[in-house]
């Protein structure tokens, strides 16, 4: 189906900030040569790959969203889908605030992004499957 391009998508890219907040302290940690090349705790470093991240997550999340509820008109999806993205839109907005004001670290930071990241995804994935579940006549009209 062509509506789930948009969530498979959002899917992928929720992945992607995830491995990226896993792997690279990891890596860093582990290869001294990395870890004096690439400084993970950096404020730019992070504000701008999130930033850049969230600039095709938000647009892509919303249409997909849209798209399936369109189809099956449940409420779930977009409940998890909005909830993650919000997660995510605020620890890559306000995290280094939070950080400096002591409210929060950065392996707090890593879990944050993560947490909202997985619950992103289920809402991609859960509105993938009630799409595929339902059989709406706006469906046809949706793709």
């Amino acid at each position: 189906m062509q509506h789930e391009i948009f969530d498979r998508f959002a899917i992928a890219l929720s992945s992607i900030c995830a491995i990226h907040c896993i792997v690279l302290p990891i890596a860093a940690s582990v290869t001294p040569l990395l870890m004096s090349t690439v400084d993970h705790g950096n404020a730019a470093h992070e504000f701008w790959f999130h930033q850049f991240i969230l600039i095709f997550v938000i647009p892509i999340s919303i249409i997909a969203l849209a798209i399936g509820y369109r189809c099956h008109r449940k409420r779930l999806p977009i409940i998890l889908g909005g909830i993650g993205l919000t997660i995510l839109i605020i620890v890559a907005v306000f995290a280094e605030q939070l950080i400096t004001q002591q409210i929060l670290s950065h392996t707090g930071e890593t879990v944050l992004t993560v947490i909202g990241g997985i619950i992103h995804a289920s809402g991609h994935v859960t509105n993938v499957l009630t799409t595929r579940a339902s059989h709406a006549t706006a469906c046809s009209t949706a793709h």
